[in-house]
């Protein structure tokens, strides 16, 4: 620090062995939520920066604690460097890092250059072995790729050389809550922001309140989750709602709830993951023994999956929902069928069908436009199967330009099939 004045430390860079002997220092006095940079409070980052204050006048470290060197250190040691303002950016839900130069962020649905860079594969390397710390996972050339869950809910892929990279994906817990319709407690609403008409949101709301299945489909940012969470909303607060998830993602407000999350071989101590693995198809099966009304499972990805889901529905619980990567209703049911095949191999196919028309009554289809929109793009009803398949009605559709411009159609002609229905009279509705 020889006659140099304090505010020429902000220029400075702070060596390695520096940052790691502040960061070893700060680790033993803070604990694990105040250093976590995924879930920052103001009453953590006051915490955190005073802490940092303090160490800084530690005569071993020859640092001045002024703001600006506060900062770096709190940046370089405790945030992520050049990425921290943008996970701290409510508007971007998802981080993309494809080289120290090439990073990408999605803010409403539409991916856009960051405008940050980082400074060397070497800084983007020793960020992402942060990240896996603070998971508790490894990330070396041993196991050169992790994908972990923060504390936060956030997840975060990261993957290193011999096998690529290094490429870090930060996708961002989804809190964004949106009501049906206009004036609901959430301030924001489906209507309002787009996604479907007023007509599409009453409907959904008359059959989820009259407990039809519904099944949720949607490519990958399409709102899946979103939608959900906006038709768990409109469930009775008496009845006792179960939540499968292999990642917590739901984040539901039903005052009478439980939530079961996968078990994952990497989040197991070594010699145990064979004994101990837990999937979605095992909490589905738990979940039936808590009593719940309703079951959400939040996606359907595997065989198992499909074969417990579909059983647990079939057998009562109506009033249900989950998701599906498709883009379409015929495609989602198709998907649900190949995977449930494979568990329920004993079923020809005819029956098969049979047994899922009659698990689900509504298929929901999500999209995102190019402007980042997203949309209801399909609501279909399920009828049963006829000789040539499942005997599926459009009730809604969204008619989309080339402009992304888009028109919500509804079929006037369309009526209730038997058992939709039913469900509507078990209310004390007729369909008019």
């Amino acid at each position: 620090m020889t006659g140099e004045p304090s505010g020429a430390m902000s220029v400075r860079p702070l060596s390695s062995q520096t940052l790691g002997k502040v960061r070893r220092m700060l680790v033993a006095r803070l604990s694990a939520d105040v250093l976590n940079p995924f879930d920052r409070t103001p009453e953590r980052e006051r915490t955190l920066r005073e802490t940092i204050a303090a160490t800084l006048e530690d005569p071993e470290l020859d640092l001045a604690p002024v703001p600006a060197v506060i900062a770096a250190v709190e940046a370089a040691v405790c945030g992520l460097g050049p990425l921290q303002p943008l996970v701290e950016d409510a508007e971007v839900s998802d981080i993309l890092v494809n080289a120290p130069a090439a990073v990408f962020v999605e803010r409403a649905g539409r991916l856009e250059p960051a405008g940050v860079a980082l400074a060397s594969d070497a800084e983007l390397v020793e960020i992402a072995e942060r990240i896996a710390a603070l998971a508790g996972r490894e990330l070396s050339v041993a196991h050169p790729i992790v994908d972990a869950r923060m504390a936060d809910g956030s997840r975060v892929n990261a993957v290193i050389p011999p096998v690529g990279g290094p490429y870090l994906a930060i996708r961002k817990f989804n809190r964004l809550r949106l009501d049906l319709v206009p004036g609901g407690p959430h301030g924001r609403d489906w209507v309002a922001d787009g996604g479907m008409d007023t007509a599409m949101a009453e409907f959904l709301t008359r059959f989820v309140r009259a407990k039809a299945n519904v099944l949720v489909a949607g490519e990958t940012g399409a709102g899946k989750t979103t939608l959900l969470r906006s038709l768990t909303d409109l469930f009775d607060p008496a009845e006792r709602v179960g939540v499968v998830e292999d990642t917590a993602e739901l984040a539901l407000e039903n005052p009478d709830r439980f939530n079961l999350e996968t078990i994952h071989p990497h989040d197991l101590a070594p010699g145990e993951a064979e004994n101990r693995l837990l999937d979605v198809g095992d909490l589905v099966a738990n979940a039936l023994r808590m009593r719940p009304d309703r079951l959400i499972v939040g996606e359907i990805r595997l065989p198992r999956e499909a074969f417990y889901t579909l059983q647990a529905l079939h057998t009562g619980h109506d009033g249900s929902a989950t998701t599906i990567h498709a883009s379409s209703a015929e495609d989602a049911l198709f998907r649900l069928e190949l995977l449930a095949r494979q568990s329920m191999r004993d079923l020809t196919v005819a029956d098969l069908r049979s047994y899922i028309a009659r698990v689900f009554d509504l298929v929901v289809v999500l999209r995102r436009l190019r402007t980042g929109r997203r949309i209801v793009r399909q609501i279909a009803a399920l009828d049963g199967v006829d000789a040539d398949g499942y005997r599926l009605a459009d009730v809604f559709r969204a008619e989309i330009t080339r402009e992304d411009d888009v028109r919500f159609v509804r079929d006037a002609a369309w009526r209730p099939g038997r058992r939709l229905a039913a469900r509507l009279e078990a209310e004390g509705e007729r369909w008019t």
